[in-house]
């Protein structure tokens, strides 16, 4: 007897230092993942970060036997630390970031995991630009960024981590864009605004028609970074011809940052074709979305990945969400997908539909690309929803919808 019970407690104490092993062991790992996920500067020089899953957004062009591949182009890319002198407006930065961390520690309580944001319209960033004409190579240095602030529906203005992508992208005579090489900054936390201090170099550059794409993004320790605006410039490389060229010293530039709803609200947002059906002997409403058309392109160097939301709301409440499947790369899907919704006691008067639709992107936030809404208490007359309803006809009646712009203060 004595022996089962010291046998019972041998093996007890084995299983719980192993426990306890195995969460310090998990502890530690995550502490040293935090404590990387800054990508510190003062470590080491840093080459791109091909392995991050937010630069290689496109697959690699096809490889060209009569000019380096952008394989190669990107292997030779780097980070490179301060070696050039800085213009004497940006030193004050330095000392005004200290200052402003502890003002904007106090109003970063709000989180930064949702999925509705809208930056500051005034927001700023200011680069340089150096053409080393020996090299054949271009060189960008992020300063800083202003007034980098995210609003919220009825919240208050909400302090982010940031960081900068950077893409270099050539236009071919065919007006398509490839893009050449990408690469980003390290990340800057709670700071409205922040200042990166980092050169990139892109070597090897002979192509026209060049242009960089500054992409502002917030990060997020456990959800998907979320793009929050974006900045195009021209490159213009030194021919001897053409006028407003880039030069052999530094050129310090500000660019405002363009909102991502702004520029969708800039374009047309396509059409969805919706049918309607209404069984009032059920008290169902059937609701088929056959195809969406003339969708917009939000990335330059790619098709989105569309997909919808179905909300139905009820005296002003939400009370069923439906999603649809995801069309890969296509600016006109095809859905064809039924979705049935019950009518709490058959009252029409007090129900309406908003479908959203939403670009999928597996390493960033899905972002709202436009809605519109089917029923009562939208504001306009819908002649769809009057045939369909109050008519009471029992069969499929299909219809155009125009898509609107977003507005993420509404949701």
């Amino acid at each position: 007897m004595l022996i089962a019970i010291i046998s019972s407690l041998t093996i007890v104490g084995f299983l719980l230092g192993l426990i306890a092993t195995r969460y310090f062991t998990h502890r530690k790992r995550r502490q040293c993942d935090l404590k990387n996920s800054t990508y510190s500067l003062s470590s080491c020089d840093r080459r791109k970060f091909a392995s991050m899953s937010f630069d290689s957004l496109v697959p690699s062009p096809p490889v060209k036997s009569s000019l380096q591949t952008n394989t190669e182009v990107n292997e030779t890319s780097r980070i490179i630390k301060s070696s050039f002198s800085w213009p004497e407006g940006t030193l004050p930065h330095h000392q005004q970031q200290e200052q402003q961390q502890g003002k904007d520690d106090c109003l970063s309580t709000i989180s930064n995991s949702s999925t509705m944001e809208q930056i500051y319209q005034s927001a700023s960033l200011t680069f340089t630009l150096r053409w080393d004409p020996n090299l054949q190579s271009l060189f960008v240095r992020i300063l800083n960024a202003r007034d980098l602030l995210v609003y919220r529906r009825n919240r208050q203005p909400a302090i982010i981590d940031s960081y900068v992508r950077i893409e270099l992208i050539a236009t071919k005579s065919d007006q398509t864009q490839e893009l050449l090489q990408s690469m980003r900054t390290h990340i800057i936390k709670k700071n409205s605004n922040p200042v990166y201090d980092e050169l990139f170099e892109f070597p090897n550059l002979h192509q026209t028609n060049l242009s960089l794409l500054f992409t502002i993004l917030t990060y997020d320790t456990f959800t998907r970074d979320e793009i929050l605006g974006e900045v195009t410039f021209p490159v213009i490389l030194p021919d001897g011809i053409t006028e407003n060229a880039l030069e052999s010293t530094e050129t310090t530039f500000i660019r405002d940052i363009t909102p991502r709803h702004k520029q969708l609200n800039n374009q047309q947002l396509g059409q969805m074709l919706i049918s309607l059906c209404y069984q009032p002997t059920d008290s169902t409403i059937t609701l088929i979305v056959l195809k969406a058309s003339n969708l917009p392109r939000i990335s330059t160097t790619r098709l989105i990945n569309p997909y919808f939301k179905i909300y139905m709301f009820y005296k002003g409440q939400r009370i069923v969400k439906k999603r649809s499947t995801i069309k890969r790369t296509t600016q006109c899907p095809v859905y064809n997908e039924c979705f049935t919704f019950h009518l709490p006691d058959n009252d029409l008067r007090n129900i309406y539909f908003d479908i959203i639709l939403f670009d999928y992107d597996h390493h960033m936030k899905h972002e709202p690309i436009g809605t519109f809404s089917i029923g009562n208490n939208t504001g306009e007359t819908n002649q769809h929803w009057l045939d369909v309803c109050q008519r009471q006809i029992s069969k499929q009646i299909a219809q155009w919808y125009q898509l609107k712009p977003f507005n993420v203060l509404n949701y």
